[in-house]
């Protein structure tokens, strides 16, 4: 059974100018490193609501709807509002649950012997930011994001954030790919995933979305039931056919089994000396033996 989380994991893996004021004589002028840290530091957060404070009922604003069993809007986070997932969630209590939510009863107890029937070891849980149009000279971008995990990650199995970009399906281009297609944000276009429910795969139509770039922010716990920074520095690739002309970030949790959080999930528009830096103090895979 273990066999099918890996699965699982592998199909989502499959599935991340005004001219310069002028110089005082004497005046020394600014390190290039020190005109890019203002740069950035003060470059706009392009997600909606980055920081869940905003909303109404039992949804952030921004975000795709919740269900408020599997996914729902928490109050602890780093401060404030968070994203709350539980991939604990029995499936067969997932299915009731969103095919009848006024007439569900309750979920059952998870254990060791039904773990393998859960969402987090099959599908997993997540949420879709609005989606965000990119500029013709958009390249580098910082992600970042608060997490908090109720287990000490492995090296394949940790909360992550995605990076997902799309083009947009022209007439001339219709019907020539398929997807598993998802509507987020009710009364918006369908975006191109690969995976989902049987009924969501067709022929792509005019409007559609394809998912064309993809990238991971994997945020690995060293100590559970805290929260962490987690960042990631990424390029955009140049070559038309993979460049997306929009994107969307995707908070996802699986295994191990429990209560995850997210907040403060940023992105930003930045420099290549800032994504290499960023990159650089991303901590390593070896602090897992610790």
């Amino acid at each position: 059974m273990r066999k099918t989380i890996a699965i699982a994991f592998s199909v989502v893996l499959l599935i991340a100018g005004a001219a310069p004021a002028q110089q005082k004589r004497g005046d020394k002028a600014p390190r290039r490193n020190e005109q890019q840290q203002k740069k950035t530091k003060t470059a706009k957060n392009l997600i909606v609501n980055g920081d869940l404070e905003d909303g109404s009922g039992k949804s952030p604003k921004g975000w795709s709807a919740v269900d408020g069993m599997m996914s729902s809007w928490g109050n602890d986070g780093n401060p404030g509002r968070c994203l709350v997932f539980d991939t604990s969630v029995l499936q067969v209590d997932k299915k009731k649950y969103l095919e009848a939510e006024e007439e569900f009863k309750g979920r059952g107890a998870t254990s060791k012997k039904n773990q393998y029937e859960t969402v987090g070891a099959h599908e997993g849980v997540w949420a879709f930011s609005t989606p965000i149009d990119l500029k013709p000279d958009d390249e580098y971008f910082v992600l970042g994001a608060d997490v908090w995990a109720p287990a000490k990650s492995t090296e394949i199995f940790a909360p992550m954030v995605f990076i997902r970009g799309f083009q947009r399906v022209k007439a001339e281009d219709a019907g020539q790919a398929s997807s598993y297609f998802h509507v987020p944000h009710e009364g918006g276009p369908a975006y191109g995933e690969m995976f989902g429910p049987d009924k969501n795969f067709r022929a792509s139509r005019e409007g559609d979305y394809l998912m064309v770039y993809r990238h991971t922010l994997t945020c690995r716990s060293v100590k559970p039931n805290s929260w962490r920074r987690y960042e990631l520095g990424f390029k955009l690739p140049s070559m038309a056919r993979f460049r997306p002309e929009r994107i969307w970030i995707k908070p996802y949790a699986f295994w191990p089994l429990g209560v995850y959080k997210f907040d403060n999930i940023t992105l930003r528009r930045s420099t290549k000396a800032e994504v290499d830096e960023v990159n650089r103090r991303r901590p390593s895979i070896k602090e897992l033996e610790e």
